[in-house]
């Protein structure tokens, strides 16, 4: 996936999507639309509806007013028929009458009214109805999209940024409503309005509809010509304001590291080159969008003008019109200021239509970029996948067992090396060593977030491999040092893993992880909202609920990555001691390095570089005075006396 590194070359370097390329992009959208086929058809028949009736409208209303009441010349059959109107003072004469020129004030209002119904409360319909529309087909690609990163490895999360990952679920995700608006709907309406136009025209005179439709030609240049450039620029864009996003992530997520370092300062200037980075791209793809535009409306300038000259040359001296027949019904059966304004108004739209065109085609540019980087991910094969034949895990009894696994996140940077460990249920295994031995990247490798790169991990004898993941992971609870809290309910908080929870089964889960004192203390017990990152809680009543979160799952295999980190002796000695009891026929793996945590384990495997160097019970290993893992301890305990007299100090 593009990181955003060297993106500048962008401008002048080579265009990554050739017009067959945005074709295939705009086409894989199509899985995405087809759900709401039905209520775009829908849509698109009634908009064809009221274009219909408000172009018919317009027409009459135009003969009314700028023949008829301005210009004072007969009507034509059709409003004979419509308004009940009397021939003999309306159309068989050579000019309207003052008072009937005036009575026609009031056909005009009466028409205007249901025009502006129509289009009005039309429009507002039709605009609620599409978005109701586009949500929903934005809705299905975002899930795709969420469903997709989830099922990545840790090794491309080890490498993935966040705030790219986000701004392409939110940001560029977007473009697949702007583009059933911009490759199908619209350029259906501006076509079809298009089209209507040159007819119209032509019914008044063939060559304005000959110049009219020759307008096209000088826009579908402008449109090549700018495309490549355009994808460019817009690629850059949205790459910068990605890195953008990634810098606010950070900062917010690090905000307390910010200010206890005092770099506030620092930040902000780094804001601002990152904001400013991404103001100018934004700014340059839109400049050249502009300047696309400006030309393309300098080109149908030139129509407008030939055009309108020449029809009001026919106007002034009253030419007959080409379909005088068929144009007689609105009374422009001749060139007059009917006429003129009926005609040049279908130019206009016509050219307008034009316009539309390629501001849309210009913005599509930017549609295929923002899509291709969707589909970036959308493409990206799950390194972990159900085998073809993966079983059901089954019911856990013997052992949990790793057989020489190796495993490295980049080539050539191993993590874990040559690592044998067996764990049995009614145990607690602690994982110990210095940071970053790979002890939470084992347990990684044990929830199967990411596969060895050799050897094995079994269950009862069975390579997790040949297990389903969902099954495997079914039977596994976590509890993380990150203490992952979201903004909702202590309840909803705690029955996360297995929404499906009593209420009963929360308050025993919270009861083993010694939380059940503190939530019944808070404002509304259990039903406590904790908002935005739980901020309202210690971290230690964090951990808590961590912990009770991972025992309602009720599963045979725990892990405890720094369980009892922010809480204090006391707390801590009473959470370990209610988790054993609790875990009786369990196996528990506690990742820890603190000492009073560890001589609660059965067994104690000690990491060193990637490799199991010491493996027993904490006295055992204690008993061996040249050993690593007595050194380790040694090293842990002086540091931790060492930091109590300085803080009591």
């Amino acid at each position: 996936m593009t990181q955003g590194v060297g993106t500048e070359a962008l401008f002048h370097g080579h265009d990554d999507l050739d017009f067959r390329r945005v074709a295939h992009i705009f086409l894989r959208t199509w899985p995405f639309i087809r759900p709401a086929m039905r209520h775009l058809v829908i849509f698109i028949l009634i908009s064809v509806v009221i274009a219909l009736f408000s172009a018919t409208l317009l027409f009459i209303i135009t003969a009314l007013m700028n023949g008829g009441i301005v210009g004072g010349k007969p009507l034509g059959q059709l409003h004979v028929l419509i308004y009940g109107l009397d021939p003999t003072v309306y159309v068989d004469v050579e000019e309207l009458d003052p008072d009937a020129r005036r009575s026609l004030r009031w056909l005009v209002i009466l028409t205007t009214i249901p025009l502006v119904a129509v289009v009005a409360g039309g429009g507002i319909g039709l605009y609620y109805y599409s978005v109701w529309i586009f949500q929903g087909i934005n809705q299905r690609m975002r899930v795709s999209l969420i469903d997709r990163l989830q099922a990545q490895s840790l090794t491309y999360h080890a490498t993935a940024r966040t705030g790219d990952a986000i701004y392409r679920v939110y940001q560029d995700s977007a473009m697949v409503t702007q583009i059933i608006r911009a490759i199908f709907l619209e350029p259906l309406m501006f076509s079809g309005r298009f089209l209507f136009a040159v007819a119209i025209v032509a019914a008044f005179d063939p060559l304005l509809a000959v110049i009219l439709a020759a307008a096209t030609i000088p826009i579908l240049f402008l449109g090549r010509v700018f495309s490549s450039p355009l994808r460019r620029a817009f690629r850059v864009a949205r790459e910068r304001n990605s890195r953008l996003t990634s810098w606010i992530q950070e900062s917010v997520l690090g905000v307390r590291v910010v200010k206890a370092t005092r770099s506030e300062a620092l930040r902000e200037r780094s804001f601002r080159e990152y904001s400013l980075s991404a103001f100018e791209a934004a700014f340059r793809s839109r400049s050249m969008l502009i300047v696309l535009g400006i030309l393309a409306f300098g080109a149908n300038g030139l129509a407008v003008l030939v055009t309108q000259s020449m029809a009001a040359m026919w106007s002034n001296v009253e030419a007959s019109t080409f379909a005088r027949n068929i144009l007689l019904g609105f009374g422009f059966a001749i060139w007059n200021l009917g006429s003129f304004s009926a005609a040049t108004g279908r130019i206009g739209d016509g050219l307008g239509s034009i316009n539309a065109l390629i501001s849309l085609w210009g913005r599509a540019q930017d549609m295929a970029v923002g899509l291709g980087r969707v589909y970036e991910v959308l493409d990206l094969k799950p390194e972990i996948n159900d085998a073809p034949d993966a079983m059901p895990m089954p019911s856990f009894g013997d052992a949990v067992r790793f057989r020489d696994v190796s495993f490295a996140y980049l080539s050539g940077r191993q993590v874990l090396t040559g690592i044998n460990l067996e764990a049995r249920p009614g145990t607690v295994t602690a994982i110990v060593g210095p940071t970053g031995s790979g002890k939470s990247t084992m347990m990684s490798l044990l929830l199967r977030l990411a596969d060895p790169d050799t050897g094995s991990i079994e269950i009862d004898g069975i390579d997790l491999r040949t297990l389903q993941i969902d099954s495997l992971r079914s039977q596994i609870a976590l509890a993380t040092q990150e203490n992952i809290l979201f903004s909702d309910t202590v309840l909803e908080n705690i029955r996360y893993a297995v929404p499906g929870a009593t209420r009963t089964a929360v308050i025993e889960a919270a009861k083993v992880a010694c939380a059940d004192e503190f939530i019944e203390g808070l404002p509304n017990g259990f039903d406590t909202s904790l908002g935005e990152r739980a901020t309202k809680l210690s971290s230690g009543q964090r951990q808590r609920i961590v912990i009770a979160r991972a025992v309602i799952k009720d599963a045979p295999i725990l892990i405890l990555d720094e369980p009892t980190a922010a809480l204090d002796a006391e707390t801590e000695l009473r959470v370990l001691d209610s988790l054993k009891a609790w875990g009786s026929g369990r196996c528990i793996f506690l990742i820890t390095h603190r000492l009073s945590t560890i001589r609660r384990a059965d067994t104690v495997a000690y990491l060193q570089d990637g490799r199991v160097g010491e493996i027993g019970t904490h006295d055992t290993l204690m008993a061996r005075t040249d050993g690593a893992y007595r050194r380790f301890v040694s090293l842990e305990t002086t540091d931790s006396t060492t930091e109590t007299e300085s803080t009591s100090g």
